[in-house]
């Protein structure tokens, strides 16, 4: 078949096509942007062409992202280029029912007040750090090495409630100022893995969140689990297992999945176990999160681009076709190769060699394997568009629009 030229704005890859990138590792190493890939958003930017930005990457806000990748590629963050379009591992949880929001969330990260701000402009209004719970009470943390440095910042908890007012932990009556958390956000890879594993340790093993009980069911052989994680322990919400992550050093680095492998390793030895650490995972591969990035996809034009699309309210264009360019096997491939939406939208994968997989003499093919293996994200891109019938070049795609 006789491919369109790339000059052709009806062709249907422009309207039915659409991409998901990565970022690290796929658009920049460390403070370096691929070459090429600032001119190459351009141009699909300039085509009309869907694409959202998909990152594991968490803990700030989305315009923090915005502003960093602007950078590494030397663009103004005010180009409509990357602006309203990046999704974080924890972007999904903006759209959770209020309900939800009103509940008390324990959350953490790498900088878990910069994350408790994002939390409270996302609507969770009542969110608590563990530096609040170790200025809450003393006794809490035996090893306060961090209390006037990482964790320094912190805030009184809210509507009179202490931290400090269980003492028995088996106690039959609970002091109703006595501090419940609801859900327990790990967003992005914590600093103080210490200080997080304990606390959420003490939620985990708790009677239905109340902080400082334990719960008379854990061990029970009789319930599922063997009685962990069964008396109304505050749901675990993890947003990013990635084991690495790449950076300019030349030996990949850990992320929130090292973090989430220790965890797992001190609740096996508490269970002996016996109990399975339960957990809900955001970020990629997680259907949950396909599921975000497609529906933003969708609903493109108006959601981001709202002078291309209708007005009057948020409309949907179908999709024929997603590729997904990645860097890492474990979460973007898997992802994009699991990734069944409802409405029978293809998606393709595309791994990048500029990232976390390298091919060697030990591992020749990635666990998960893609579509196609490409040296860089705009060699992607080429041979997506060819894929599409666009006669497309690399000269072509890193020409100033």
């Amino acid at each position: 078949m006789a491919k369109s030229s790339v000059a052709d704005p009806s062709h249907q890859a422009f309207s039915d096509v659409a991409f998901a990138f990565d970022i690290d590792g796929v658009l920049y190493q460390g403070h370096r942007g691929i070459p090429g890939a600032r001119e190459m958003l351009r141009r699909l930017c300039s085509h009309g062409i869907r694409y959202v930005f998909l990152t594991n990457g968490g803990g700030a806000h989305e315009s923090a992202k915005v502003k960093s990748l602007a950078e590494r590629l030397q663009m103004s963050q005010h180009e409509d280029v990357i602006r309203d379009r990046v999704i974080v591992s924890h972007t999904p949880m903006r759209g959770w029912e209020e309900g939800l929001k009103q509940q008390t969330v324990l959350i953490t990260g790498s900088h878990p007040e910069r994350a408790r701000s994002v939390a409270n402009e996302y609507g969770f209004g009542r969110a608590v750090t563990p530096a609040d719970l170790i200025h809450a009470n003393d006794k809490l943390y035996p090893f306060d090495n961090l209390k006037d440095s990482l964790h320094a910042t912190f805030r009184p908890l809210s509507d009179g409630k202490s931290a400090s007012s269980i003492t028995d932990s088996y106690a039959a009556e609970i002091p109703p100022n006595a501090l419940k958390i609801d859900q327990i956000f790990v967003w992005n890879d914590p600093r103080d893995w210490s200080l997080d594993i304990q606390v959420i340790h003490d939620l985990l093993v708790s009677r239905e969140g109340y902080l400082g009980t334990i719960s008379a069911k854990n061990g029970d052989g009789s319930l599922p689990n063997n009685g962990w994680q069964q008396d109304g322990q505050p749901p675990l919400w993890i947003s990013n297992l990635d084991l690495f992550w790449k950076t300019e050093y030349p030996v990949n680095r850990f992320g929130t999945g090292a973090f989430v492998e220790a965890l797992k390793g001190v609740w096996s030895a508490v269970t002996s176990g016996a109990g399975e650490l339960r957990f809900n995972a955001l970020g990629k591969p997680s259907k949950f999160t396909y599921d975000y990035a497609h529906d933003r996809l969708l609903h493109y034009y108006s959601d981001m681009c709202p002078t291309a699309g209708a007005s009057g309210g948020r409309t949907k264009q179908t999709l024929r076709r997603v590729y997904m360019i990645g860097d890492n096997p474990e979460s973007d491939i898997r992802g994009a190769n699991e990734f069944e939406p409802a409405d029978g939208t293809e998606w393709l994968s595309i791994l990048v060699r500029t990232g976390v997989w390298r091919e060697t003499s030990a591992e020749r093919e990635p666990k998960y394997k893609p579509t196609v293996v490409v040296d860089d994200v705009v060699d992607g891109i080429v041979w997506a568009l060819r894929n599409e019938g666009v006669d497309a070049t690399k000269e072509w795609l890193t020409s100033e629009p």
